[in-house]
């Protein structure tokens, strides 16, 4: 018996994320640090709950990041607060804490374009 605790069904999506580990006081980090510090990932898989970002990523366990989801075919990037659950040689798993009405719609949309993952 296998036992999933994920509220939402996640698919296999390669969707381009700039993130921010959001570490000590924001308010005093400069527009060249915050710059500097914006890296690039891009997806295994996704859902409404969470994405997995693939590859050896600097991040802890409990990071807080904002996220940039860029959708094919939209205008602006998706904007989006998340917690790291766990961190593995190959991914890091987040947890979406914070989105827009409107980017939470525009990303079930888009997911709801895959098949879901078996």
């Amino acid at each position: 018996m296998s036992f999933n605790k994920r509220t939402y069904p996640r698919v296999p999506a390669h969707i381009p994320v700039t993130y921010l580990v959001m570490k000590g006081q924001q308010k005093d980090r400069t527009i060249q640090d915050l710059i500097a510090n914006t890296k690039k990932a891009e997806t295994v898989d996704a859902s409404l709950g969470g994405m997995l970002l693939g590859g050896k990523l600097d991040m802890a366990k409990g990071d807080l990041l904002t996220l940039k989801i860029t959708i094919p075919g939209r205008a602006a990037a998706l904007s989006a607060f998340a917690k790291v659950m766990w961190v593995k040689d190959d991914g890091v798993g987040v947890n979406f804490v914070s989105m827009t009405r409107e980017d939470n719609k525009a990303l079930d949309v888009y997911l709801k374009s895959f098949p879901p993952e078996s």
